[in-house]
Protein backbone atom coordinates (compact mmCIF):
# COMPACT_ATOMS: atom_id res chain seq x y z
CA UNK A 1 0.00 0.00 0.00
CA UNK A 2 2.86 2.37 0.50
CA UNK A 3 4.59 1.69 -2.39
CA UNK A 4 2.04 2.76 -4.23
CA UNK A 5 1.60 6.15 -2.60
CA UNK A 6 4.98 6.85 -3.97
CA UNK A 7 6.72 7.46 -7.18
CA UNK A 8 9.85 5.90 -8.14
CA UNK A 9 11.61 9.23 -7.48
CA UNK A 10 10.16 10.19 -4.46
CA UNK A 11 12.11 8.93 -0.95
CA UNK A 12 9.49 10.17 1.59
CA UNK A 13 5.93 9.66 1.21
CA UNK A 14 3.22 13.03 1.69
CA UNK A 15 2.96 11.24 5.28
CA UNK A 16 6.59 11.42 6.08
CA UNK A 17 7.44 7.77 5.69
CA UNK A 18 10.32 6.17 3.53
CA UNK A 19 9.41 3.23 1.31
CA UNK A 20 9.90 1.00 4.05
CA UNK A 21 7.69 2.30 6.80
CA UNK A 22 10.09 4.50 8.44
CA UNK A 23 10.38 8.06 9.19
CA UNK A 24 12.97 10.00 7.95
CA UNK A 25 14.43 10.61 11.69
CA UNK A 26 14.45 6.85 12.05
CA UNK A 27 17.03 4.66 11.45
CA UNK A 28 17.62 1.00 10.69
CA UNK A 29 17.11 -1.80 12.66
CA UNK A 30 21.00 -3.37 14.22
CA UNK A 31 21.18 -7.07 14.23
CA UNK A 32 24.61 -8.57 15.88
CA UNK A 33 24.79 -12.73 16.57
CA UNK A 34 28.15 -13.62 17.42
CA UNK A 35 29.24 -16.95 17.04
CA UNK A 36 28.23 -17.47 13.89
CA UNK A 37 30.98 -20.07 12.39
CA UNK A 38 32.22 -23.05 13.85
CA UNK A 39 35.94 -23.28 12.51
CA UNK A 40 37.15 -20.14 13.80
CA UNK A 41 38.56 -18.64 16.60
CA UNK A 42 35.98 -15.74 16.77
CA UNK A 43 33.23 -14.67 14.33
CA UNK A 44 30.25 -12.06 14.09
CA UNK A 45 27.73 -10.98 12.16
CA UNK A 46 26.24 -7.27 11.60
CA UNK A 47 23.47 -6.36 10.08
CA UNK A 48 21.97 -3.23 9.38
CA UNK A 49 18.62 -2.90 6.57
CA UNK A 50 20.36 -4.83 3.83
CA UNK A 51 23.75 -4.02 4.83
CA UNK A 52 25.63 -7.63 6.28
CA UNK A 53 29.34 -7.23 7.67
CA UNK A 54 30.65 -10.86 8.37
CA UNK A 55 33.92 -10.82 10.79
CA UNK A 56 36.10 -13.61 11.40
CA UNK A 57 39.11 -13.87 14.00
CA UNK A 58 41.83 -16.62 13.58
CA UNK A 59 44.03 -17.16 16.11
CA UNK A 60 45.92 -15.79 18.11
CA UNK A 61 48.95 -17.95 16.31
CA UNK A 62 52.76 -17.91 16.92
CA UNK A 63 54.67 -15.69 14.29
CA UNK A 64 55.47 -17.60 11.25
CA UNK A 65 58.49 -15.82 10.33
CA UNK A 66 61.11 -13.59 12.65
CA UNK A 67 60.10 -10.14 11.77
CA UNK A 68 56.46 -10.53 13.06
CA UNK A 69 57.50 -11.84 16.50
CA UNK A 70 57.19 -9.11 18.82
CA UNK A 71 57.26 -9.52 22.31
CA UNK A 72 56.03 -6.51 23.25
CA UNK A 73 52.96 -6.29 21.00
CA UNK A 74 50.63 -8.47 18.83
CA UNK A 75 51.10 -8.49 14.74
CA UNK A 76 47.42 -8.52 13.01
CA UNK A 77 47.19 -9.27 9.71
CA UNK A 78 43.54 -7.79 8.18
CA UNK A 79 42.28 -9.02 4.89
CA UNK A 80 38.79 -6.68 3.49
CA UNK A 81 36.84 -7.63 0.34
CA UNK A 82 33.40 -6.66 -0.67
CA UNK A 83 31.10 -9.03 -2.18
CA UNK A 84 30.96 -8.18 -6.37
CA UNK A 85 26.73 -8.34 -6.06
CA UNK A 86 27.30 -5.71 -2.95
CA UNK A 87 28.78 -2.59 -5.66
CA UNK A 88 27.40 -0.95 -8.42
CA UNK A 89 30.03 -2.94 -10.65
CA UNK A 90 29.35 -5.97 -11.16
CA UNK A 91 32.36 -7.49 -11.10
CA UNK A 92 35.03 -9.53 -9.57
CA UNK A 93 38.08 -7.20 -7.66
CA UNK A 94 41.33 -8.64 -7.86
CA UNK A 95 43.25 -9.23 -4.25
CA UNK A 96 45.64 -6.53 -5.61
CA UNK A 97 42.46 -4.32 -5.72
CA UNK A 98 44.06 -0.77 -3.99
CA UNK A 99 41.10 0.62 -2.22
CA UNK A 100 40.77 -2.78 -0.62
CA UNK A 101 44.28 -3.14 0.39
CA UNK A 102 44.24 0.48 1.84
CA UNK A 103 40.70 -0.64 3.61
CA UNK A 104 42.65 -3.65 4.97
CA UNK A 105 45.44 -1.59 6.13
CA UNK A 106 43.24 0.84 7.64
CA UNK A 107 41.44 -2.00 9.36
CA UNK A 108 44.55 -3.57 10.93
CA UNK A 109 46.24 -0.13 12.49
CA UNK A 110 42.82 0.10 14.28
CA UNK A 111 42.73 -3.65 15.50
CA UNK A 112 46.38 -3.36 16.13
CA UNK A 113 46.28 -0.38 18.60
CA UNK A 114 43.09 -1.77 20.05
CA UNK A 115 44.99 -4.86 20.72
CA UNK A 116 48.24 -3.38 21.83
CA UNK A 117 47.09 -0.68 24.32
Amino acid sequence: PLRTQMSKREYISPQGLRIDGRRSTEIRRVQCKLGVFSHVDGSALLEQGNTKIIASVYGPREATRRSEALPDRAFVTCEYSIASFATNERKRRPKSDRRLKEKGLELKNIFETLINT
